[in-house]
């Protein structure tokens, strides 16, 4: 039986996919990572991962929206060195970007920042990668913990475990069982950080 909770709020919907299809397991899993934090933990997610990609996804449009509006305003054998400056511009931006998503994301999909509600404390962030293979039901989760403004108070935990443990035989997200491995490792994260103070 799942374990998922049925009710008429939008928000509370389970959660159903194909089981069969890697990204959607991925993301819904995510998905529920990152509701975790959000919802149950009050975290503040920040973007700025997110926006980075989208601001050079942005540049590299801009060069492709120039070149055709020079070339519509100018045919085309006097717009011929417009074209290919765009187009190499364009060209450099995506590597750019695959560089930036391959080596600098890295799969993290979350970080959120808890601000301490007396404001004594800097608070704690959180940045939360995953990785699921293409045809392998094998999800990893890596959590990173900090807490203070240095990173010498960092912590950090994972788990690899199968999706077949979150999900029924219909493909429905089992919310609580994920839940219950991320307070897990964001427990022990969090303890592990304050023993390095």
């Amino acid at each position: 039986m799942s374990e998922s909770v049925g009710t008429n709020d939008a928000s509370n919907k389970p959660v159903k996919v194909n089981k069969w299809d890697t990204n959607a397991v991925k993301n819904a899993l995510d998905d529920a990572c990152k509701k975790y934090f959000k919802e149950t933990l009050n975290y503040t997610e920040f973007y700025t991962l997110m926006d980075r990609r989208l601001y050079i996804s942005f540049v590299a449009c801009l060069f492709s929206l120039f070149a055709l509006v020079y070339d519509w305003l100018n045919p085309f054998p006097k717009s011929r060195l417009v074209l290919i400056i765009c187009a190499a511009a364009y060209f450099v931006l995506m590597g750019i970007l695959t560089f930036y998503m391959q080596f600098i994301e890295r799969g993290k999909f979350y970080t959120g920042k808890l601000v301490d509600k007396a404001g004594l404390g800097p608070g704690s962030r959180c940045t939360i990668a995953s990785k699921l293979k293409k045809y392998d039901d094998k999800y990893c989760l890596t959590l990173k913990y900090n807490e203070g403004k240095d990173d010498s108070m960092t912590s950090s935990g994972a788990f690899i475990r199968s999706v077949g443990n979150y999900f029924d035989e219909n493909g429905v997200l089992c919310y609580n069982r994920i839940v219950a491995d991320l307070k897990t490792i964001y427990d022990q994260a969090r303890s592990n950080a304050r023993k390095v103070k």
